[in-house]
């Protein structure tokens, strides 16, 4: 997890309007992918970990992604995230925070749980909520 906020840190206040965070995806302690949200539009933390690792010829049959912030779970200037970890086979997911976006705030889970997959929240909860306060303000 400390390996995915670094990452978000790369991008703060790079991203519009979304959450700088950062993801990376391990299997047998082998990090196959890294990504982190890009500009408004661009593709968020998870899916660009996930075109990583497939680019360098990694199944993700098996994985466990790490995300600083809750995968989200509804289709807006881009797909879900949520529901591209399900059609991936990641088996399991660790997170930081709960997205508090009105439109996610605990659907991104609910939607990887009913995939099949274990999610673990709350792993360095404060160190999220530290590098993203800028953001999190909007949601006061």
């Amino acid at each position: 997890m400390l390996r995915a906020l670094q990452l978000g840190e790369q991008v703060r206040h790079k991203t519009g309007d979304n959450p700088w965070v950062g993801c990376v995806i391990v299997k047998d302690e082998q990090v196959l992918g890294e990504g982190y949200t890009h500009v408004v539009g661009g593709p968020h933390a998870e899916v660009d970990a996930i075109q990583n690792a497939e680019a360098n010829g990694y199944s993700l049959k098996g994985s466990t992604l790490y995300c600083t912030v809750e995968p989200c779970s509804f289709y807006g200037r881009t797909p879900s995230c949520a529901k591209t970890i399900v059609e991936k086979n990641i088996t399991h997911v660790v997170l930081a925070i709960r997205d508090p976006h009105p439109q996610v705030n605990g659907e991104g889970i609910r939607l990887l749980k009913e995939g099949g997959i274990t999610v673990t929240e709350g792993i360095e909860e404060q160190a999220a909520i530290h590098s993203l306060q800028d953001w999190l303000r909007g949601y006061e």
